[in-house]
């Protein structure tokens, strides 16, 4: 299945623990909401990196169970932020 709209392949995602919006293999459909956010973690330990997505209790995956992402609405946050000020 082709992504659609402004969804970007896993592969071209950040690495480096900026949370993005994922679009998970099991859902045929793009999220409608920005759920779920995850964002790339590195195991210490067993030198491997992972997707960790947020919630109760938080979930891991790798890039095998994601279609496809796009960043979180920063330009609509960081404008709400600055009325804040």
């Amino acid at each position: 299945m082709a992504l659609t709209g402004d969804w970007c392949p896993i592969t071209a995602a950040p690495r480096d623990g900026t949370p993005i919006v994922l679009w998970m293999i099991e859902s045929e459909a793009p999220p409608e909401i920005p759920q779920p956010v995850g964002y790339w973690a590195l195991s210490p330990k067993a030198g491997i990196g992972y997707w960790r997505l947020f919630g109760d209790p938080p979930r891991f995956c790798s890039d095998r169970q994601i279609r496809g992402w796009k960043p979180l609405l920063r330009d609509h946050q960081a404008g709400r932020i600055g009325r804040l000020k």
